[in-house]
Order: structure tokens, then C-alpha cells, then sequence
């Protein structure tokens, strides 16, 4: 391991980064093509201010395309000051869990 190795391995760098995103999964209501996506907790989330200097909640809208009818979904998510999901909303399709989202991929 050279001399930039070194300095990377001993500041926490050189390795893959952690994936923190939260996946979700939803159905097309048009088509029925299962979609997966995914949101980033630091980096995606809009805070809202209602009680002051600090958010007190966070939210995202997600507007999600497949490949075969194109038919946008709309997927509406909040969060809690703590960034733990609180409520979640979809127009144009249907929020299925990971386990129907995967029956379908092994299928193929």
C-alpha cells in the first residue's frame, strides 16, 4: 500500500461508502410494472420550519417513470425531526413491499 493509500485507509477513506438510501417499491395503476427507487435520508429530504430555527419535519416527491408505459407516479414521503418515515401517499400507483416487488423479478 503506497503513501496516498495510507492517508486514506487512516482518514476512513478507500473503502465503498455505506448505502444509507431507504428503497421503496410501487406498482404502476396503469400497466402493473414494478418499480423500484430510492430515497436519500441526508441529502433528498426538504425541511419544513413550523416550530422555529429547527425542523421539525422533512418531506420528498418523488415522481417515478417505469419503461414500458411511462405513466409518472407521484410518491409523497414524510418524516419525523428525526428523519423516521411518518406518512407516505401515491397518485398513480400503489406502494407494494419489497417481498411482491421481488416475486416478480425471480419469475424472470
Amino acid at each position: 500500500m503506497g503513501f496516498l493509500g495510507s492517508l486514506l485507509k487512516l482518514f476512513g477513506g478507500g473503502g465503498a461508502p455505506a448505502d444509507r438510501g431507504l428503497y421503496y417499491y410501487v406498482r404502476c395503476d396503469k400497466c402493473g410494472e414494478k418499480i423500484r427507487f430510492r430515497v436519500d435520508p441526508r441529502w433528498d429530504l426538504a425541511p419544513s420550519y413550523e416550530d422555529g430555527d429547527q425542523a421539525s419535519s422533512f418531506s420528498v416527491t418523488k415522481h417515478i417513470v417505469g419503461q414500458k408505459c411511462f405513466r409518472p407516479i407521484e410518491v409523497s414521503l414524510t418524516f419525523d425531526r428525526n428523519r423516521k418515515e411518518s406518512g407516505r401517499l401515491a397518485t398513480g400507483g400503489q406502494l407494494i413491499t419489497a417481498e411482491e416487488y421481488e416475486a416478480d423479478n425471480q419469475r424472470l
